[in-house]
């Protein structure tokens, strides 16, 4: 206790105590607004939302944005073209396999996080983890190009080609780093995660959606 607390009357001690009990109490309350702010979203929990909000999950969105648009475009083409169902069904079948190849990099992430030893191994060594998320999305990019983007390119005459997408791989990998680095900073968060938050704000609104799902209008 500083010497100058000693000449003070018990009310005061208990005013100035109050005081900065409230200071303290605001400070942590500012504290905590300023990293919402830098973190905005819906979920209970402020890492959460930084991780959603990273340049990884916002490339990953804009990826699947190129690939259901490469759907409506087939879509509103077969309304003038008449492509023979056959076709039709060859590229449905070909966007949907390669939509859950994607889709399985979520849910990698998701069980990953969810089970102790792999989130343990993720806290330690988010880079290593990173590399194993690269090859996953290698591996999903290599079957959306032997199937999707193969049906598609040669059912329209390569008027529909499916790339944009492929262009937005290297970018999402190279931010997959500083994504998981992230978890070292709130390993005790990540802790009360569950299954339904993961499947609520992750994979709800990052996901791939279905060829049925993706509507031209």
């Amino acid at each position: 206790m500083p010497l100058e607390w000693a000449y003070l009357s018990p009310t005061s001690f208990k005013h100035m105590m109050n005081y900065r009990s409230f200071y303290l109490v605001m400070g942590i309350m500012i504290l905590a607004t300023a990293m919402r702010a830098q973190c905005p979203g819906t979920s209970p929990f402020w890492g959460l939302n930084c991780f959603l909000n990273s340049e990884f999950i916002g490339k990953f969105g804009e990826a699947r944005n190129k690939a259901e648009q490469s759907v409506r475009d087939f879509k509103q083409l077969h309304r003038t073209e008449q492509f023979s169902q056959e076709e039709v069904e060859r590229v449905m079948d070909a966007y949907n396999a390669s939509a859950n190849e994607f889709n399985n990099v979520l849910y990698k992430i998701k069980e990953d996080l969810l089970d102790k030893k792999k989130r343990k191994y993720v806290l330690r060594y988010p880079d290593d983890y990173a590399l194993q998320i690269e090859a996953e999305l290698n591996k999903a990019r290599d079957y959306y190009s032997n199937t999707y983007q193969l049906a598609v390119t040669k059912v329209t005459n390569g008027r529909i080609t499916g790339t944009p997408l492929l262009l937005l791989l290297p970018e999402i990998i190279k931010y997959g780093k500083l994504a998981f680095e992230l978890y070292k900073k709130i390993k005790d968060e990540v802790k009360k995660y569950n299954n339904a938050l993961f499947d609520q704000y992750l994979i709800e609104e990052s996901r791939f959606h279905s060829w049925d799902e993706i509507s031209i209008n």
